[in-house]
């Protein structure tokens, strides 16, 4: 898996090598600036997520603006990255939350 993380990584920065990723990745942060969001968001979490475990949670306590964080698990088929094999069950839960959020 670390070898497609890496080759889909320098495809996708358009990088030669290793360093040059992690430098182009570098700047992909919200961490300071969080506070600053003022419309309402939804961060979403799956239960087994391999690359970004934790940031979710991180990102809704940096948060100061409505904020809703919603955790796909792993019983309902929706755990992993992506929400693998279970959209739409993604697709379901994002729109009633834009759906609650518009009725206001």
């Amino acid at each position: 898996m670390v070898r497609w993380v890496v080759r889909n990584g320098r495809w996708t920065f358009g990088v030669s090598d290793f360093d040059e990723l992690v430098e182009a990745t570098e700047a992909y942060t919200l961490a300071g600036i969080a506070d600053r969001i003022t419309c309402p968001t939804l961060v979403l979490d799956a239960e087994n997520d391999v690359f970004f475990k934790g940031q979710p949670k991180r990102l809704i306590a940096e948060l100061t603006c409505q904020k809703e964080l919603i955790l796909f698990r792993e019983d309902e088929g929706a755990g992993e990255h992506c929400h693998e094999g279970a959209i739409s069950l993604f697709h379901q839960r994002t729109f009633d939350w834009l759906d609650t959020l518009l009725a206001d």
